[in-house]
């Protein structure tokens, strides 16, 4: 008996999604190649309901044994859940590359080299870690309610981080193509690390601050996304409980997995609900939540298209490209303010209520056009007051993991050092 007819007469509705990736990738330590490996894994998650009830198991093999383990699991369950969605897809572009499948290590370490050469050409700096990665995935779903879903995606990455003395700092870029500018993130980690180097303290008081595209990203992905996942909504994990209401001044965020080329863009999530693009906030009016299948459904919402799966493969909600936009712009936001390239325990941030207390790295202090390094920096705050004290967007637009935003200039932040 094979495992879909096993499931068909076990249990009222099931779904088997299967993943493989195979990856090529280069690590460097101390300006040296260090490793490189070639790596294949192919996993399998079975969910299967009895009685409305959900059970799941995964493994790295597809097998009866496995099923029946689901089906343990569904009955103790008290995860409820009527069914799984029908299964649909639209076209998105830019989501496989064929030329990332066909690379080879000798590109991969002449990718490493070259970033390894444009830093040690800024000057005496150690890089001492960094990677080079091409990863090529295939996923395949498939359901009891008629879902038959497949998708390749590609994704390139370069990383590297540089050290002088005291001082180190870090640069990266992806891409869905194997197009990445190695040369840029070589020189900038180089360079940021150098500029980092005699850093002095910062007196205590309010600032104007300017956060890079990294720090957006590494604020707003633990201190505000999760508030605006249908779940915490339910169980009264978030603060954003009344569609209508302005909760962050006058800033649009939009959740979209179908940009082309995006990093979190795909046709279908992981659980065959079609890629879509949500509204979020408009000029800060909250408009929407995201969700997950089961979650959406509990909300009583159309679902939303963000049950993604991490390495537990079991799909929770997750925001596909967030893009954030603002009607004032300024190319030149660094003036009298204290400019930050990244932010350390991000993590520890309150998402129920949105405080946040991080320590700034590769932070400057700007003043009469000269740029002073500064160390042991602490903002604190609130992301919802902060993000209603937005003075102006960049124009340096760029995608970190699923943020999609320029720097931006905050006023009143509380820095201490």
């Amino acid at each position: 008996m094979d495992v879909v007819d096993f499931l068909e007469k076990n249990a009222d509705a099931w779904e088997l999604y299967v993943t493989k990736t195979v990856s090529k990738s280069v690590e460097i330590e101390k300006g040296r190649i260090k490793m490189i490996e070639i790596s294949e894994d192919v996993d399998y998650a079975v969910r299967v309901i009895v009685d409305g009830k959900v059970g799941f198991a995964t493994s790295s093999k597809l097998s009866i044994d496995l099923c029946e383990r689901a089906l343990k699991v569904a009955r103790i369950s008290e995860e409820k859940l009527k069914d799984f969605p029908e299964g649909r897809k639209r076209v998105v572009e830019g989501l496989y590359d064929s030329k990332v499948a066909e690379l080879d290590t000798e590109w991969i370490i002449d990718l490493a080299e070259a970033m390894i050469n444009s830093a040690k050409e800024v000057g005496d700096v150690n890089p001492s870690q960094g990677h080079v990665e091409a990863s090529v995935e295939k996923v395949k779903l498939l359901n009891s309610c008629g879902a038959d879903l497949e998708e390749r995606l590609t994704v390139c990455e370069v990383f590297l981080e540089c050290v002088v003395e005291n001082s180190s700092a870090f640069e990266f870029d992806q891409s869905r193509t194997s197009k990445l500018d190695v040369e840029f993130v070589g020189r900038r980690s180089a360079e940021m690390a150098m500029e980092s180097l005699n850093a002095g303290m910062i007196d205590r008081g309010k600032y104007d601050v300017v956060l890079s595209p990294i720090a957006v990203h590494e604020l707003l992905s633990y201190a505000l996304y999760p508030a605006f996942f249908a779940e915490n909504v339910l169980k009264g994990r978030s603060p954003l409980t009344e569609i209508g209401r302005n909760y962050i001044g006058e800033i649009t965020i939009v959740d979209d997995a179908t940009i082309p080329y995006g990093l979190m863009s795909f046709s279908f999530d992981d659980e065959g609900v079609e890629a879509k693009e949500k509204v979020i906030f408009d000029r800060g009016i909250l408009k929407s939540y995201i969700s997950d299948f089961r979650h959406a459904l509990e909300m009583g919402i159309e679902p939303t298209g963000n049950g993604l799966r991490g390495k537990d493969l079991y799909p929770t909600t997750s925001p596909s490209n967030i893009v954030l936009e603002f009607g004032n712009e300024d190319d030149d936001l660094e003036e009298n303010a204290l400019v930050v390239h990244a932010l350390i325990g991000a993590h520890t941030s309150n998402p129920v209520s949105g405080d946040f207390s991080l320590e700034c790295m590769n932070a400057f202090l700007v003043e009469k056009g000269e740029r002073k390094p500064v160390k042991s920096a602490m903002i604190y705050g609130n992301v919802y007051e902060l993000l209603n004290n937005v003075e102006a967007f960049g124009k340096d637009v760029r995608q970190v993991e699923n943020t999609i935003s320029p720097s931006i200039r905050f006023s009143n932040v509380i820095v201490s050092g």
